[in-house]
């Protein structure tokens, strides 16, 4: 009988932002009964991947789950894997950053362990066929990709699938062939049963999300994880003379891999699925389309570029650089630029932990004594227009041209982007959640327009671009205008508005000049779109003057009309205490709240009805301010 050499493994990751209460229903349920129940199986071997942040996590919470991660790893039962520190989709991040997380992930676990990891284990599977080099700059022997990715490259599926060697730019690596028991079946498999299903083979590599174990026992009906443990780990006892666990390291130093493989650009099904558009095909294009699948995603990832420049023109002061660098990769976990299963860019507390992450790195950038407010402009979502950047010391304030409106508005003492909100929609009108975003009506807009405000928009200036104008010499305000038609009552009126954005300490000012250009006259209504997101906290209250409304009002699925308003407020429980909007002229007010559970935060529109004789002007104000 064919004995098969047997690589047994899990990989081991939790998101940055995850509470730690779930931290330790996860560590009972799923990482404490896997080790455990294998330390009492010594002759079993085992491949295990921890991210370096859930090291620290256990580091903190229980140290005692490292001491015995350590002493399995003295006398070889384990081995333990390098990769990413906080556990990036690798393709995603500069090339500088993916060097430098494996490097800390390889000198956290020499200094921890006493033994420097060998392979590399790749988040979401996630390749590029010149990560072979980079792979190898970092002293990683091998890696591991999916058996469909193995079948994609081989062009066919007649064949028994075994180690190759992978290269770019002469530079070698070997790549193992690996079951997934959680994407690599029709449903997620336990190992036992993941082992039966594959059969007899030379080498068979299982691995399985350590996160899954408590779900695999549930459904198996046994009284405890452990007990379900202790059952999988004794089947392969049982067939010890059919199976030899091995570990990776010690196959390959008997077996010598010559067979050579190229692989194009892919990843786990479930992240192309993710990455696709509705109705696209996910089995080809590139994994980066993750990066525009979602104006969330396509904005976290602009602005960790944006930092990571930013921390490249640092110069001498290496503490300072190094500090930075590290908030940069905690940033880079990889759960917040996808929609994972596991907890993903639609989960506000991970996209709160990344933008965390890259405020506190921006903030390492500036030289205490050295910085000045001000307004800066630059490219800083690689679209090929510049955006305009008011960098303060309580806020930062990032303005898009197209539309003219605040895209990003960060609260600096509270770590927070006041505007992070995720839509299910790729880049337009239905997914851009920013504020001050301005459309004009034929006819009034109901409560519910809160929900959809594009729906009956008449005028290209939500989405066009506006030209800057002159503020003469003012450091702290920016002006924008544009012209445009929109269609009343069969004819055309032209239509400019002109914004004027100022900044102070804690607060955005916007004043609104909206000019009837035509010879006769023009009636319509003005709406401004305030998309606001203080955090996931408990809602305290929502104000309207002076009046508390009930929270319960405001729901996700129908808009809420709050009458006339001159003040809105919204207070949580969080760090930031309160977002406030005041406008000069008195404004009909609707509001909804934006996503299901999880909240993601609050929709305004607020509207003016405007009669304009010919070329007459209307003039307004909003202030935009929160409290920390």
């Amino acid at each position: 009988m064919l004995k098969t050499h047997l690589v047994l493994g899990t990989y081991n990751h939790l998101p940055e932002g995850l509470d730690e209460g779930a931290f330790e229903t996860i560590y009972q349920s799923c990482y404490r009964p896997f080790l455990s129940a294998l330390n009492r199986f010594p002759e079993i071997q085992a491949l295990l991947y921890y991210s370096g942040s859930l090291l620290r996590r256990f580091e903190a919470r229980h140290p005692e789950y490292l001491m015995l991660l350590e002493e399995m790893s003295a006398r070889r039962q384990i081995e333990l894997l390098g990769g990413g520190f906080y556990a990036p989709i690798l393709p995603l991040i500069p090339t500088s950053d993916r060097l430098g997380q494996i490097e800390m992930m390889t000198t956290y676990l020499r200094k921890s362990f006493g033994k420097r990891p060998r392979g590399c284990w790749l988040a979401e599977y996630a390749w590029e066929p010149w990560l072979a080099s980079t792979l190898q700059a970092s002293g990683m022997d091998y890696t591991f990709l999916t058996a469909g990715q193995f079948l994609e490259a081989l062009g066919r599926d007649d064949v028994d699938l075994a180690p190759v060697v992978t290269e770019d730019q002469g530079r070698c690596i070997t790549v193992l062939p690996v079951f997934d028991c959680s994407t690599g079946f029709p449903s997620p498999l336990g190992l036992v049963e993941a082992a039966e299903a594959v059969g007899p083979r030379p080498l068979t590599v299982l691995m399985s999300p350590g996160e899954n174990i408590s779900s695999l026992w549930e459904a198996s009906g046994l009284e405890s994880p452990d007990l379900y443990m202790e059952r999988t780990f004794s089947w392969f006892r049982k067939n010890a003379l059919e199976t030899e666990t091995t570990t990776p390291s010690r196959y390959l130093k008997t077996k010598r891999v010559a067979a050579k493989l190229y692989f194009p650009g892919s990843a786990t099904d479930r992240f192309m699925k993710a990455s696709a558009a509705p109705g696209s095909s996910y089995a080809s294009g590139s994994l980066r389309r993750s990066i525009i699948r979602y104006a969330s995603t396509s904005a976290l990832y602009s602005r960790m570029y944006y930092v990571h420049l930013l921390i490249g023109q640092l110069r001498g002061d290496k503490s300072r650089k190094k500090t930075a660098v590290e908030d940069l990769w905690r940033g880079q976990c990889g759960n917040a630029y996808w929609l994972s299963p596991g907890g993903g860019i639609e989960q506000p507390s991970i996209r709160e932990a990344a933008y965390r992450s890259l405020i506190d790195a921006e903030l390492t950038t500036r030289q205490k004594g050295a910085f000045v407010p001000g307004i800066i402009k630059a490219d800083v979502d690689f679209d090929s227009s510049k955006e305009y950047v008011y960098q303060g010391m309580d806020m930062n304030a990032y303005i898009h041209p197209r539309g003219a409106v605040l895209v990003e508005l960060d609260a600096l003492k509270a770590r927070r982007n006041l505007c992070d909100l995720f839509a299910d929609a790729p880049e337009g009108d239905r997914a851009r959640k920013s504020s001050f975003v301005d459309r004009l009506y034929a006819e009034e807009p109901g409560a519910d327009r809160s929900l959809t405000p594009w729906a009956g928009d008449l005028g290209p200036f939500s989405s066009h671009l506006y030209d800057e104008a002159c503020t003469e010499g003012d450091l702290s305000a920016l002006s924008f205008s544009k012209d445009g038609f929109i269609g009343l009552g069969g004819t055309k009126r032209s239509i400019a508005i002109t914004k004027r954005f100022s900044f102070s300490k804690k607060s955005v000012r916007v004043a609104y000049s909206v000019q009837n250009r035509s010879d006769a006259d023009a009636v319509f209504w003005l709406g401004v779109e305030m998309n606001l997101s203080p955090g996931s906290e408990p809602l305290e209250a929502v104000l309207s003057d002076a009046s508390s409304l009930d929270p319960a009002s405001l729901a996700a699925d129908r808009g809420a009309s709050l009458g006339i308003v001159s003040k809105l407020s919204i207070r949580t429980a969080g760090p930031v205490k309160a977002i406030s909007m005041t406008m000069s002229v008195p404004a009909v007010a609707h509001a909804s709240i934006v996503g299901h559970e999880p909240r993601q935060g609050f929709a305004f529109l607020l509207v003016w009805p405007i009669r304009l004789p010919a070329d007459d002007t209307w003039r307004s104000e909003i202030l935009l301010s929160f409290h920390e």
